[in-house]
């Protein structure tokens, strides 16, 4: 689990170190009562944005209702919850992210070197138990941060460095030793702007911006009316402020649960599917390995390094003494594609849809300084074979075809790989089977599992088996009929 260590800020008294900044971070210290609060908490309300499940990699991020947003935070210990309350009609936007419908609550907290969600409790049973999560400590703890009076104490404590900029003043600072905080003060003494940078698998040093505009004073403290932030250049909240409270009771400590929580160590189980073709599972994202009469082929690498790393191994694994020498993307989803550049850095040569070229092409390329892996040191060029509506990847014995789903909401540039002896399919994210066979499908995935069944209908495939790339079981064509069917109803 990764540790992140940031002094405890806002406990230290600002008056000290207030003489030693710049005319610019006083002003915006007086301005926005920096010294005075201690607590802070803003509601409201606007949309936020499924990250890295876009429709195609030059789109914006899917939007989601946010019918209301509270924001919860004390700077002296270095704490925040967030709970919004989401909305989704029967109908998704185009794009990715988790399919529900109605109203889904969301409970995010950060405390120090601590990051969980707090899960809703369903009707009247009792609150389930927090649930760890260490991958988002870091960017919920910049975000604290990057609030204008977090900014401003933080520039005040890690002794912020400032130069003329277009529309101010800018500030620049490091907290936690190497993560680095940009922000614009204007002439107001208002935080108008804040960039940070964290860590991603895929996009490495992601830019995070938060502009701020509209400040009025809210009942004796000045804060802007809206927040917008985008995450790699593309809006990820936007949010209207109705009400901001300074200094009040804001007690977050991380449960014990939290403090104690071990990620659990990568587990990659194998389900042999027929001679030299392996359905590798063990986590929320699965995979598939095929063997080749000299090499090996292995589609998708999931979720982040870790996961991706422990997949090509298990690969060589099954099938020692033979290279991967292509590794299929089925999509552009980060999810999905969170290791890719653990495949670029095997060396293997990436199979995806024609449109995903340009974007795989940049991530091979983007800086990793924050958090470096292997391809950052490697610098090993990508190797990238585009296809359209249909690939093959042949020995002259075995065929693995790769087919575009059309019609399909959820992303343009979807590949479902079929091997025509094995009479397989495998595809991630258009059906996965709810964990009981005959347990009806959530509205939002009804018309995915249709369109993977109209497509598997246009291409005339013999499809005995569909290993789904999530869920707990294999499938067959006579379940996802029945699934389609009911996306009508």
């Amino acid at each position: 689990m990764r540790k992140i260590i940031f002094a405890t800020l806002g406990i230290l008294a600002l008056a000290s170190a207030v003489a030693a900044q710049s005319n610019a971070v006083q002003t915006a210290a007086d301005a926005l009562g920096a010294a005075r609060i201690k607590t802070l908490q803003f509601t409201g309300s606007g949309q936020n944005f499924s990250v890295g499940q876009n429709y195609t990699p030059a789109e914006a991020w899917p939007p989601v209702t946010v019918k209301s947003y509270t924001a919860s935070m004390n700077y002296d210990t270095g704490s925040m919850r967030v709970e919004l309350v989401r909305e989704m009609g029967a109908v998704m936007p185009r794009g990715g992210g988790g399919p529900f419908f109605g109203e889904q609550r969301q409970v995010q907290v950060v405390s120090g070197n601590y990051a969980w969600n707090v899960p809703p409790a369903a009707g009247n049973a009792p609150a389930p138990p927090p649930q760890a999560n260490p991958d988002s400590q870091l960017e919920r703890m910049l975000a604290l941060w990057a609030t204008p009076q977090g900014f401003v104490k933080a520039a005040m404590n890690n002794k912020a460095t400032t130069k003329n900029a277009s529309g101010g003043t800018e500030v620049s600072f490091t907290v936690g030793g190497k993560y680095k905080m940009t922000g614009i003060v204007n002439a107001k003494g208002q935080v108008d702007k804040v960039t940070t940078w964290i860590d991603n698998p895929i996009v490495g040093d992601m830019p995070v911006v938060t502009t701020y505009t509209g400040y009025k004073d809210f009942g004796g403290v000045m804060f802007p009316s809206r927040i917008v932030q985008t995450q790699d250049g593309f809006p990820s909240l936007d949010i209207n402020i109705s009400n901001v409270t300074a200094n009040p009771s804001v007690d977050i400590a991380a449960p014990d649960a939290v403090r104690n929580f071990t990620p659990p160590p990568v587990r990659v189980e194998t389900k042999q599917m027929g001679e030299g073709v392996w359905y590798l599972t063990g986590a929320t994202h699965h995979s598939l390995v095929v063997e080749m009469k000299d090499h090996i082929v292995v589609v998708d690498v999931p979720n982040n390094v870790p996961r991706a790393s422990a997949v090509l191994a298990k690969a060589k694994e099954l099938v020692p003494n033979k290279p991967i020498r292509y590794v299929v993307t089925s999509h552009h989803h980060w999810d999905h594609l969170g290791g890719i550049r653990m495949a670029m850095n095997e060396g293997a040569t990436i199979v995806t849809h024609q449109t995903n070229k340009a974007f795989l092409e940049r991530v091979a390329k983007t800086p990793h300084t924050i958090n470096p892996d292997p391809l950052a040191t490697s610098k090993k060029g990508v190797k990238i074979q585009a296809v359209a509506d249909k690939g093959v990847l042949t020995d002259g014995n075995r065929t693995i075809e790769l087919h575009l789903l059309k019609g399909y909401e959820h992303t343009g540039d979807m590949l479902v790989v079929y091997l025509p002896k094995e009479k397989l399919l495998a595809e991630p994210d258009a059906f996965t089977p709810p964990a009981q066979a005959g347990t009806p499908l959530i509205p939002p995935a009804r018309p995915f599992a249709k369109t993977l069944y109209d497509n598997i209908q246009r291409l005339k495939l013999d499809v005995q088996v569909i290993a789904p790339f999530h869920g707990n079981r294999t499938t067959d064509v006579a379940e996802l009929s029945k699934a389609a069917a009911t996306s009508s109803n």
